[in-house]
């Protein structure tokens, strides 16, 4: 006979670096479209203020991707959220840096 009862009660729990470094990279995210979308409306004469909000945007995504990897270390926790943080802090940094490259080169 089957066994009904599937739950399993555990001491882990959400790692809250990891959720500081998912919503540090989210926010890297939403800058990087939300700048670019300015940037494109003033046909690139954004200036000096979008280009240092891009780089506290670059710093931001390297911060959450160094709460990713220290919160993926933690033990007793779930790895959802250092797992996509990290996904998303990689995905962030790497948008910016071949921005900022590619502006640097053209």
């Amino acid at each position: 006979m089957r066994r009904r009862n599937h739950n399993k009660f555990t001491k882990k729990r959400h790692s809250k670096k990891g959720m500081l470094a998912c919503a540090l990279a989210a926010a890297s995210i939403f800058a990087l479209f939300y700048l670019t979308g300015v940037s494109v409306l003033q046909k690139g004469n954004g200036g000096a203020y979008l280009g240092s909000i891009g780089i506290l945007a670059l710093f931001t995504a390297f911060l959450a991707f160094v709460y990713a990897v220290k919160s993926m270390r933690e033990e007793d926790a779930f790895r959802v959220f250092p797992a996509v943080s990290l996904a998303l802090s990689i995905l962030a940094a790497g948008a910016w840096t071949a921005l900022y490259v590619t502006g640097f080169i053209f």
